[in-house]
């Protein structure tokens, strides 16, 4: 079978997100988005529309050849087996927002924590077939039966399904109004996931999710950086995003930027396009895929936010199936099963590993958590570098060198932000007093009549 380049759009996760942004590369000069002085929204639960099933659920399965019980190759490369007596994510919480998660024994430390698409479904369905992967990569269980471990296995970990490219709006709006798309949707659930996330006690949020934008007309994403700063900089949350991946319709219509020039390679000139929340740069931490050699992926999108790079190619990981079974693939468009690809898995193995950081240096904030995982990277060819930011993660360096700790910059009192509070119940008592006025009248009323009628009936003297 030939080699198929494949990111995981093609499950849908992403694909919904970004349906009808297509458009012709047009380079253009970008200007990374500013914090602006708004609150971020409240961290409620719920879609914001109702959402209408049309799908039959995803079933990955096993490329021919494969032995589970074999060394993986994302494992080697980051010589994981060395970090495993360091730390393993205790005490740790993690907030996966993604597709959902199908619980079984392998993910024990999986909590339900919410649904943006169904909310009686908590977080635990994954029909996409997506968040289940990128959890088992983050928290799976040790079984002797292969040799799957996540990165920080005792970690607590909330499913919160933000997205799923299975679903459709019940009630999709007539005309082309940008605010009411299902990006924007989905962008604002994005955003109040992420406050809820921080509200159920994250101190790791990963975002596997990328909405890719024409660089000249990017859609308006501000309540996201309000929420993701306020995690950040208030609540001391360290936040990973995916960097995104390129391709046709299947993987996301994300058109691939030129690459850096050599005289400014980390200038946001000649951008074509800009990915979101990834390009929100100064609180995320952003990641880059790279194959088993380290090299870069084609696929990853390129940009000046991308912080480091980790896996993302011939991923094996656990199914959206109860019993907990392994898979590295998934059908593709001619019958032939195609490897996991992409940079949603990049980001789930940096999520691990900002678990395991937090754990062994609990007095660095989260500001300090990125700059030690960046410090502690394999170097790429610039410095930095569009494909790989920092360079490839090195967990064993990030756990035990010795990284001068850099003090987190300190936002402005001004810029100082808090959730905004739920809006309130509608306000009855208007109509409740209009009521009780209206009975009291129609009561005199029918007493009056009632009166004069009597007095009409009685005898004159």
């Amino acid at each position: 079978m030939s080699r198929r380049i494949h990111s995981m759009g093609a499950l849908g996760a992403v694909s919904a997100i970004l349906a009808g942004l297509v458009w012709a590369p047009q380079a253009a000069a970008v200007t990374p988005p500013s914090i602006i002085n708004v609150p971020p929204p409240p961290g409620s639960v719920g879609p914001e529309q109702p959402m209408r099933a049309n799908f039959t659920c995803r079933a990955p399965g096993v490329l021919e050849g494969t032995n589970f019980s074999d060394p993986q190759a994302a494992s080697r490369l980051l010589n994981l087996d060395a970090v495993r007596p360091l730390a393993n994510g205790a005490g740790i919480k993690i907030a996966l927002l993604d597709t959902g998660v199908t619980p079984n024994f392998r993910l024990p430390n999986v909590k339900p924590g919410g649904d943006y698409i169904n909310e009686a479904d908590d977080g635990m369905v994954d029909c996409d077939g997506h968040g289940t992967l990128v959890a088992g990569i983050i928290n799976a269980a040790p079984n002797p039966d292969d040799s799957l471990v996540g990165v920080a296995p005792a970690a607590e970990v909330f499913s919160i399904r933000q997205s799923s490219g299975l679903f459709s709006l019940e009630n999709p709006p007539p005309n082309s109004d940008p605010d009411a798309s299902r990006t924007a949707v989905d962008l604002r659930a994005m955003a109040r996931a992420v406050v809820h996330a921080v509200d159920l006690g994250a101190q790791v949020i990963n975002i596997s999710m990328t909405a890719c934008m024409k660089a000249l007309r990017p859609v308006d994403d501000a309540g996201l950086g309000a929420a993701i700063h306020w995690a950040v900089s208030e609540r001391n949350v360290v936040v990973v995003v995916a960097a995104g991946n390129t391709g046709t319709e299947q993987n996301n219509h994300c058109v691939q930027n030129p690459p850096a020039r050599q005289d400014d390679p980390g200038s946001w000139n000649d951008l074509v396009t800009v990915a979101t929340p990834a390009w929100w740069s100064q609180d995320v931490l952003t990641v880059g895929s790279v194959n088993d050699q380290g090299a870069p992926s084609t696929f990853t999108l390129l940009g000046p936010w991308v912080g480091v790079a980790a896996p993302g190619e011939r991923i094996a990981s656990l199914g959206n199936y109860p019993d907990g079974r392994l898979v590295n693939a998934e059908p593709g468009t001619d019958g032939q099963w195609v490897p996991f690809y992409g940079s949603s898995f990049s980001t789930a193995y940096v999520t691990g590993l900002v678990a395991l950081v937090r754990q062994k240096f609990p007095q660095l904030n989260a500001y300090q958590v990125m700059d030690r995982i960046k410090a502690t990277a394999h170097a790429g060819p610039g410095s930095p570098d569009p494909a790989v930011g920092a360079g490839l993660i090195d967990p064993l360096a990030a756990l035990t060198w010795n990284v001068p700790e850099q003090p987190a910059p300190k936002p402005p009192a001004s810029q100082v932000i808090t959730p905004a509070a739920p809006p309130p119940p509608p306000d009855n008592r208007p109509n409740q007093v209009a009521a009780w006025m209206l009975g009291g009248f129609a009561v005199t009323a029918l007493a009056v009549i009632a009166v004069v009628a009597a007095l009409r009936g009685k005898p004159q003297s």
